[in-house]
């Protein structure tokens, strides 16, 4: 069973990633943040501790939102030059 403090420890965690840039273990972690928030136990609006720990969490994330996207777009934008890069690269070597 999910405990409220495991969610506390993967926010933290992910915060910590995000804060040093660390984006590949930022993405494990948002996705094991975001698995547990979809597997909540029953009941747990009836928590106070939970009701805490899944708002601040969902806060957090919120937050995050606009760095992330703009992570994953400046990710994009390098694959593409790269890409690209190759493609021209083929051309010259044929």
């Amino acid at each position: 069973m999910m405990q409220p403090e495991k969610l506390t420890e993967l926010s933290d965690q992910l915060k910590q990633e995000i804060a040093d840039s660390e984006f590949e273990s930022a993405n494990v972690t948002l996705a094991e943040l975001i698995k547990s928030l979809n597997h909540l136990p029953d009941n747990w609006q009836k928590s106070e501790q939970w009701v805490t720990v899944v708002a601040e969490a969902d806060k957090y994330l919120t937050d995050i939102q606009p760095t992330l996207e703009a992570e994953q777009e400046k990710a994009r934008a390098a694959m593409s030059k790269i890409t690209k890069s190759k493609k021209g690269v083929k051309a010259y070597t044929k």
